[in-house]
């Protein structure tokens, strides 16, 4: 089942004008496969019980919704994505529906159609970065938690990347998806804001951690566009990418070149 609601503005991430969605969306795949173990763990330690109903904020073609119905399998997921080429795919990548169903909404998140105090627990994987008012989307989460419902975000903050040695292509591309992802309504340092905006909204026993990741870690190819994928693809034709790609993955194997990132994951409670 499907509704469908307009609303605000896709802030920095529009799936339907990005010059590259088939590269997008595989990266959202191969990120999602590589780093699904660190993710179960993240989601049961912020709480996820197997007859929750369960919210997920900005599902895209629902990689992790798979995830979230596998976690909560006796409960209910609902799925909330502005994109309706993302959410027509969402079915298919779900291999086991949750007992109580699975609802897929188009809408955007600060206007969500949701009855309130209805759900257990809500997540936002890398979208709040995306969105002009994340503070009101943080509201309406709020809003459609029952009492002692729990609410996980996990977002990038560019304050956690580190390049050694710097490679100028590299900065040139932080600077300039930081500087455009702005002009967008996005937020590249999102991730330290959280806990504030969290606690403003009304959310109780915050709880922060980082999660840091080195090119030791993970596959070369998963940690480079986690970092970098869909800055490159803010940016079209101003870096060779590719030629970037290949050698920075030269100097990783070589053991010349350390890339590491880090994710923020914060976690409230509705009281």
């Amino acid at each position: 089942m499907t509704e469908k609601h307009e609303h605000m503005s896709t802030g920095s991430y529009n799936f339907e004008t990005l010059n590259d969605s088939d590269f997008q969306a595989e990266r959202l795949r191969q990120q999602a496969e590589a780093v699904r173990g660190m993710e179960i763990g993240i989601l049961r330690s912020a709480g996820i019980q197997s007859g929750h109903d369960v919210l997920e904020l900005g599902c895209g073609p629902g990689f992790v919704s798979d995830l979230l119905a596998e976690l909560a399998p006796e409960g209910s997921l609902t799925v909330v994505e502005p994109s309706p080429i993302l959410l027509a795919q969402v079915a298919d990548n779900i291999r086991n529906k949750p007992a109580r169903g699975l609802l897929r909404i188009q809408a955007y998140g600060d206007c969500l159609p949701i009855p309130e105090a209805s759900m257990d627990f809500s997540y936002a994987r890398f979208v709040l970065q995306h969105i002009p008012q994340p503070e009101t989307v943080i509201s309406e989460i709020h809003r459609t938690l029952r009492s002692g419902g729990r609410f996980c975000v996990v977002d990038s903050d560019d304050g956690l990347v580190v390049f050694y040695p710097e490679d100028p292509r590299v900065n040139q591309l932080l600077r300039t998806a930081q500087t455009t992802q702005a002009e967008k309504g996005g937020d590249r340092f999102i991730g330290r804001k959280l806990p504030n905006m969290m606690a403003k909204a009304g959310f109780v026993n915050i709880n922060s951690r980082v999660l840091a990741l080195t090119s030791s870690e993970l596959p070369f190819n998963v940690l480079f566009n986690i970092l970098l994928g869909y800055k490159a693809s803010l940016l079209s034709d101003a870096i060779d990418i590719k030629q970037l790609f290949q050698d920075l993955s030269e100097q990783v194997a070589s053991g010349c070149q350390l890339i590491a990132g880090g994710v923020f994951i914060v976690t409230g409670e509705k009281s």
